[in-house]
């Protein structure tokens, strides 16, 4: 397992830290490798209920690393994706966009610099929780680059298509109390609040029924490329495998006891 990025599971939630506290968490090749391999172990774990995005350090994610950056630079102008040749271009998008595929939730913990690939990482968690202090950007124009990582695609659904072509074309920086403002944050705290906070909210969404959860988390999804005809369609098909369900058993007697219930995913 990766030493820059690591994964810890507990109670039912997986934790996924960046580990390069000393460059503000920077994506290198190793990282981009990482994330993809941390993400297929957690997408195959059926124990796995919730999964919490997190930075070590002061920062959830500077960007790309300055040496990356370089690489990117000197590569050939006919290297096809424009990738360095270190780094995959596929397992790169991979290790990225598998936490919007996978059928569990996922919320990130964003702190001090979301740069760039930082930003994109948040973006592709479901629920982001940002302290007060947290500085973002869509930050690839400033280097002649695209958000190549899942920008274009995961943040005009949020703010709409106009205000997303503003923030990526001009790699304006924006506080936690903006992002909040335009729906990209779902809460803001303080950042010696931010931990807990997130691991808290991770932890209850592990305790919910899974089954749920993972059918919203799809249909909300794919909601942009389906009529509405199709998405209520798929809501029934959802709903009638919830009803059917042993957990749906579970949640009604445990509401109707006053207790937590215990859920198999089933």
């Amino acid at each position: 397992m990766s030493d820059v990025v690591l994964v810890e599971i507990a109670d039912r939630v997986a934790v996924v830290s960046l580990n390069r506290p000393d460059k503000l968490n920077a994506v290198s090749p190793a990282v981009f490798a990482g994330l993809y391999e941390a993400g297929k172990q957690i997408e195959a774990d059926d124990d796995v209920r919730a999964v919490l995005i997190r930075g070590e350090g002061r920062a959830f994610c500077s960007g790309l690393d300055l040496a990356s950056l370089q690489a990117f630079g000197s590569a050939p102008q006919d290297g096809g994706n424009g990738d360095s040749s270190d780094v995959d271009g596929s397992q790169a998008q991979g290790g990225f966009g598998i936490w919007q595929s996978m059928d569990k939730p996922v919320v990130a913990a964003v702190q001090g610099y979301a740069l760039g690939a930082g930003f994109q990482l948040a973006l592709a968690a479901d629920i982001r929780i940002a302290a007060d202090d947290a500085v973002m950007s869509v930050f690839e124009i400033t280097y002649g680059l695209v958000p190549d990582l899942g920008g274009t695609q995961l943040l005009p659904p949020i703010v709409g298509p106009a205000r997303a072509k503003e923030l990526i074309w001009t790699a304006k920086r924006f506080s936690a109390a903006e992002a909040q403002e335009l729906g990209i944050v779902n809460r803001v705290v303080a950042p010696g609040q931010l931990e807990d906070e997130a691991r808290a909210f991770a932890a209850e969404l592990a305790s919910r029924p899974p089954l749920p959860i993972r059918f919203t988390k799809k249909l909300v999804n794919d909601s942009a490329r389906m009529t509405l005809e199709e998405g209520m369609r798929g809501e029934i098909q959802a709903q009638i495998k919830c009803i059917t369900s042993n957990d749906m058993r579970e949640a009604v007697a445990a509401a109707f006891e006053k207790r937590q219930g215990t859920y198999s995913g089933t």
